[in-house]
């Protein structure tokens, strides 16, 4: 089994490509305040157990071709647009900001 070592994961969200992930899919925006949090939860928590990254590896992995197939079905909307509101007021009501945010790159 691979080991996953101490941040290892190099990645970067281009803006110009709006259909690469879930978030800005749903969202209709990579700069918005949800994936704003969302982007600091993977930087800022994610990334510091090798659990969470991972997740983040399987995410980077799958997500750009869901989204590529299905991102702009209203299914696929509905699908996500649920659990990531949910997820995005349990991690403010943390304190996970959701002003503007540079990612981190490892």
């Amino acid at each position: 089994m691979e080991t996953i070592p101490a941040k290892d994961i190099h990645y970067e969200q281009n803006p110009q490509n709006p259909g690469c992930y879930v978030a800005t899919a749903v969202y209709h925006s990579y700069d918005c305040p949800q994936v704003w949090t969302l982007r600091r939860f993977r930087d800022g928590v994610l990334a510091e157990h090798w659990y969470g990254r991972a997740f983040v590896r399987l995410y980077y992995a799958v997500s750009p071709t869901l989204v590529r197939w299905f991102g702009e079905s209203a299914w696929f909307q509905r699908l996500w647009r649920g659990p990531l509101d949910r997820l995005v007021a349990q991690l403010q009501a943390r304190g996970v900001e959701d002003t503007p945010y540079q990612d981190k790159i490892w």
